[in-house]
């Protein structure tokens, strides 16, 4: 079997794969798109924070136009040994707006990793049944809580997934995080509605506090860096627990893209310290396929100096994987209300490979940097 033969079976296995996945989007429920009248669900929002000063404002803004009653929710920042002004921005938030219960304290020590350890200490404390957790680097949508609302009483469901959109600006980085970041939710949502639940992220994941002290979330993963989101999800699934997503435009919370190639470079190495330690064939096997695929088109690119059938290869699988990528992500795009432009897309999609490529390979070994710590993974 030749090299080329190996080739295009790869690039038949990924065009397959995609179009599942892309189906089961077609099956994601719209019935909650009609917000409930009757709000009744009582959330504890949990929010980590370490140096987020400079990104406090745009949350507390969020914060303050959220549309839910107010004595249906509280908001627990955690704050995690900052340097900067986060604790005293805070502290003046808390006093300006006292018809919001706010309350905020300290995340840095326990038995968990900083991360882990914050979510945690403040789900002892949170005082409704159903917990909220999202960052502090994120921009909420006004009708957020009443979206989850409406989705617990449409499914009385143990844990709810909800999507997370990185805001575009000028930079070229910002476009690369915003498209992966919507790939990431087509697969995460795709896999959902296939009844496949392997990721999720925490900047907008909610579930019971009785489930998840129940499930032991952390046992096992104390000294992982990250996994707040996928190890909860995995465990609640292995529990057979209840599991759901909201997908309306109105669940989907805004975060800020990093703003330098290194800082990509460390948060890529650290979600893969994570996804490298859930246990599941399915997760593992697309990995391998999306990055079998990514190194397909380079080594097509370098043989084509030698052999002209490997240029025509590229040409015809590059097109072919541009079209049902976009494909996957405008229907992502369409169902969060997102506007998609092939041209970024395009120019995305000719550095995705080697981005790709340089990310995996290095994640499998070292270390990486993380609000100004350092982990071994």
């Amino acid at each position: 079997m030749s090299w080329l033969v190996v080739f295009y079976l790869i690039l038949s296995l990924y065009i397959v794969y995609m179009i599942w996945l892309v189906r089961g989007l077609s099956k994601l429920s719209l019935a909650s798109q009609e917000l409930s009248d009757r709000l009744t669900t009582k959330f504890s929002v949990v929010i980590p924070m370490r140096d987020e000063a400079e990104n406090l404002p745009v949350l507390f803004r969020s914060i303050l136009e959220l549309s839910y009653p107010k004595d249906l929710f509280e908001i627990i920042l955690v704050d995690d040994a900052s340097q900067d002004a986060s604790w005293r921005l805070t502290r003046a938030f808390q006093a300006r707006y006292r018809e919001i219960k706010i309350y905020l304290i300290s995340g840095s020590e326990g038995n968990f990793t900083p991360k882990k350890n914050a979510i945690h200490k403040a789900i002892l404390i949170a005082s409704h049944p159903y917990i909220l957790t999202t960052d502090a680097d994120v921009m909420l949508p006004r009708h957020w809580l009443e979206t989850y609302d409406t989705r617990l009483q449409q499914t009385n469901a143990d844990l709810v997934a909800g999507g997370v959109v990185v805001t575009k600006s000028a930079s070229f980085l910002s476009h690369y995080q915003h498209f992966d970041m919507l790939s990431l939710q087509a697969f995460g949502l795709g896999s959902f509605a296939r009844n496949r639940p392997v990721i999720c992220n925490g900047a907008n994941l909610c579930y019971k506090k009785q489930a998840y002290l129940e499930a032991d979330v952390n046992q096992g993963k104390e000294n992982i860096a990250s996994g707040d989101d996928v190890f909860t999800l995995q465990s609640f699934k292995l529990k057979g627990y209840c599991i759901e997503y909201v997908s309306t435009p109105e669940s989907v919370v805004w975060t800020k893209a990093v703003e330098t190639f290194y800082e990509l470079w460390q948060q890529r190495r650290r979600w893969a310290s994570k996804t490298s330690s859930v246990d599941s064939l399915y997760l593992k096997s697309v990995g391998v396929l999306v990055t079998l695929m990514q190194l397909v088109l380079v080594l097509s690119l370098i043989f084509g100096f030698w052999d002209s059938r490997s240029f025509g290869f590229l040409i015809n699988a590059f097109m072919l994987k541009f079209i049902i990528d976009g494909w996957s992500l405008s229907r992502m795009a369409k169902l969060q209300n997102l506007g998609f432009c092939w041209t970024d897309f395009l120019k995305v999609s000719l550095v995705y490979p080697f981005f790709t490529l340089f990310f995996a390979s290095t994640s499998l070994f070292g270390k990486f940097d993380w609000k100004g710590r350092r982990y071994s993974e």
